[in-house]
C-alpha cells in the first residue's frame, strides 16, 4: 500500500490522503499518533508532517493543543459548499479561456484521457484524484496562484464526497463536462466555458443529493430488517 520512490513524508501523505478519501479513516475520527503508526508503520516525524500538510489542504482539522481529526462535511453544509464552487469556479473558467496557453489546454486533454482510462478500469479513487487535478489545472491556467490555491483547497475538501458518489452511483458520463470545458477553453469561448462549469457543479450537487437519499433508504431498510430479525 505504501508508495515507492518518494520520501517517507510523501509516502505517509499519499497513504493517509487515500485512506481519508476512501473512508478507511472515517469522518471525525481522531488521528492518534500511536494508532496510525501501528496501522501503517510510519515514523512519528513523517506522520506529523503528513498530517500538517493534510490539514493545510482541508482534509483534517487540527485544533491547537488537541488531537487532529478527519474533517467532515455535514449534509446541511452541502448547499453552501456548492454555492462556493459556483462563485469561485465560474470566474476561474472565464479567466482560463482568456489566459490559458496552448500547452495548458493540451494538458487538460491529457487529464481527460487519464480520467477515461480510470473510469474504464473502475478505479474510483484514481478518477476523483484526476478530477481534482483537472479542476486545479483549469485554475492554474488563469495564471493567478491565489485562485489556484483556493480551488485546490475547496476541492480537496470535496474529494471524499466525489468518491462516495462515484462509488455508489457509478461513473457513467462523469467525464463529459471535463471534455466540454477543455473544448470551450480551446475555442476561447468564455460564455460556453461558464455554462459548462455551472452545469457540472449543479450535476455534482444533484449526485450528492441522490447519494444521501440512497444512504437514507439503505439505513431504513437495515433498521426494518433488524426489527424483523428480532
Amino acid at each position: 500500500m505504501t508508495p515507492t520512490g518518494t520520501t517517507k513524508t510523501e509516502q505517509a501523505y499519499a497513504v493517509l490522503r487515500r485512506a481519508i478519501v476512501e473512508g478507511e479513516l472515517s469522518e471525525d475520527m481522531p488521528l492518534e499518533d500511536g494508532v496510525l503508526i501501528e496501522r501503517y508503520g510510519f515514523g512519528r516525524t513523517p506522520l506529523r508532517e503528513a498530517i500538517k500538510r493534510l490539514s493545510d489542504e482541508q482534509f483534517i482539522n487540527y485544533p491547537p493543543h488537541r488531537t487532529p481529526y478527519v474533517r467532515g462535511i455535514r449534509v446541511l453544509e452541502l448547499a453552501r459548499l456548492y454555492e462556493a464552487r459556483h462563485l469561485l469556479e465560474e470566474p476561474v473558467a472565464r479567466l482560463a479561456v482568456q489566459r490559458a496557453r496552448d500547452e495548458q489546454i493540451e494538458e487538460l486533454g491529457r487529464i481527460c484521457n487519464q480520467i477515461e482510462e480510470a473510469v474504464d478500469r473502475n478505479d474510483v479513487y484514481e478518477s476523483v484524484e484526476l478530477d481534482h487535478r483537472f479542476h486545479l489545472a483549469v485554475a492554474m491556467a488563469t495564471d493567478n496562484r491565489f485562485l489556484s490555491e483556493a480551488v485546490d483547497r475547496l476541492n480537496c475538501g470535496s474529494l471524499r464526497l466525489w468518491y462516495l458518489a462515484h462509488d455508489r452511483l457509478g461513473m457513467e458520463n462523469v467525464n463529459d463536462d471535463h471534455w466540454a470545458l477543455q473544448t470551450a477553453i480551446k475555442d476561447r469561448d468564455q460564455d460556453e466555458a461558464v455554462r459548462v462549469v455551472a452545469r457540472h457543479i449543479d450535476t455534482s450537487y444533484q449526485r450528492q443529493i441522490e447519494h444521501q437519499q440512497l444512504e437514507m433508504r439503505l439505513l431504513t431498510q437495515h433498521r426494518q430488517q433488524e426489527k424483523t430479525d428480532s
